[in-house]
């Protein structure tokens, strides 16, 4: 009889909001295991949290996107040392047989020492790779002393770690190179979990002329929202009913908004704040298509986002910037590229697929096709794969 596992996850992020450490869990749980999880926390949530085999410990820590270098490293160092402190306290009494640590930062795995003297095995989660985003987000070079130091605390988290994953072959391919780590590097990519897909039929509520494209995430000027914005003149000249709909929290909203006053698109643009991953998905069934506009820098070429796959697995067509990482999947012909903050290449993406029906749907079977080989399930297979394959080495337990 399979034994089920204990597995504790740690991130300085916020559950379950975070969809990649929820899609995780939700595979584990489908598979019988117990999940912890040490993560930070928003005012309005409890500081624990049980429901079914999912126990959730928040620590007093909030997670913000607009803090300045010492902010960042003040609340990394913070979480660090208070997660360490509790996880070393729930392993004594639980006994994990493994912890998964989510980054940023990287550094976050050595919360993990003790429990790994006392057996636990350590996976490394990588949701980014830090060097490169404090380069993009302080506007830093290589040289910098501190990416230095980051660049050494990657290779010593790596080589700390039984296991490590990333997000796409060219995360894989970097660290290997930087890291050359004890063991291969496991890719488990951003894709939509098939078990949350909004029904198509939600497509029939909307009853309009309107022609919705939609962005839904962080809106930070990373992410390029404000040149989807700058777009939206152009693109009113030919779809008069053209509409965008952005979702993301206000708080990141300001700059944007005076954009769109400034080009006087008060009427084609509609802030529509943070929703859940559920209530987006059946949004996501409403729009015409979907915006991935992300500015193109070193760390965002190697990135791949959740936004994407969702609408390309509910089948929207999707104007993207060209990134080196997401071609590496969909080639040319699949997406409908746009140069990088750009707003002229986004609009003429847009027009034409609104022109050409036919083209339009071409391609979005073309990404439907190139997405199968990448799909959740597939994800999931091998996430649970490099699992069992840690606990296969200590104990006789199965996942699967």
């Amino acid at each position: 009889m399979t034994t089920p596992i204990r597995i504790c996850m740690v991130g300085y992020a916020e559950y379950p909001r975070d969809v990649r450490i929820r899609r995780e869990v939700n595979a584990l749980i489908r598979h019988g295991a117990k999940v912890d999880i040490i993560c930070v926390r928003r005012p309005s949530e409890r500081v624990l949290q049980r429901e079914g085999a999912v126990s959730v410990y928040r620590l007093p820590l909030m997670k913000g996107r607009m803090y300045g270098q010492s902010k960042y490293v003040c609340n990394y160092l913070a979480f660090c040392l208070l997660s360490g402190v509790l996880l070393t306290w729930l392993h004594l009494h639980k006994r994990y047989q493994i912890i998964q640590f989510h980054t940023l930062p990287d550094f976050v795995i050595f919360a993990g020492l003790i429990p790994k003297l006392f057996g636990a095995k350590l996976v490394l989660d990588m949701h980014e790779v830090m060097p490169e985003f404090y380069m993009t987000k302080f506007g830093v070079s290589p040289d910098h002393v501190l990416v230095k130091v980051l660049n050494y605390l990657e290779l010593v988290s790596v080589r700390f770690a039984d296991a490590t994953i990333v997000v796409t072959d060219a995360i894989r391919r970097l660290v290997e190179r930087r890291c050359r780590p004890k063991r291969p590097l496991c890719v488990v990519m951003n894709t939509l979990d098939e078990y949350l897909v909004a029904s198509p039929q939600k497509a029939a509520c909307r009853k309009d002329d309107k022609f919705i494209l939609m962005y839904h995430g962080a809106l930070t000027p990373m992410y390029g929202v404000d040149i989807a914005i700058r777009a939206m003149p152009r693109i009113k000249t030919i779809i008069q009913g053209a509409l965008l709909w952005i979702f993301g929290k206000e708080d990141e909203a300001e700059e944007l908004k005076r954009i769109v006053n400034d080009i006087g698109m008060q009427d084609a643009v509609r802030f529509n704040g943070e929703r859940d991953q559920a209530e987006m998905l059946n949004l996501i069934s409403l729009a015409d298509v979907g915006l991935v506009p992300i500015r193109k820098d070193r760390f965002t070429d190697l990135s791949f986002s959740n936004k994407l796959a969702e609408f390309v697995a509910l089948g929207k067509p999707v104007v993207a910037t060209r990134l080196s990482s997401v071609l590496e999947y969909f080639p040319e012909g699949s997406l409908f590229y746009f140069e990088s903050g750009d707003p002229t290449d986004l609009a003429n993406r847009v027009i034409e697929l609104y022109q050409s029906p036919s083209g339009t749907r071409a391609t979005v079977s073309t990404a439907s096709r190139y997405y199968q080989s990448i799909r959740w399930s597939v994800m999931e297979e091998r996430y649970l794969a490099l699992l069992d394959s840690l606990l296969a080495r200590k104990v006789n337990v199965r996942l699967y």
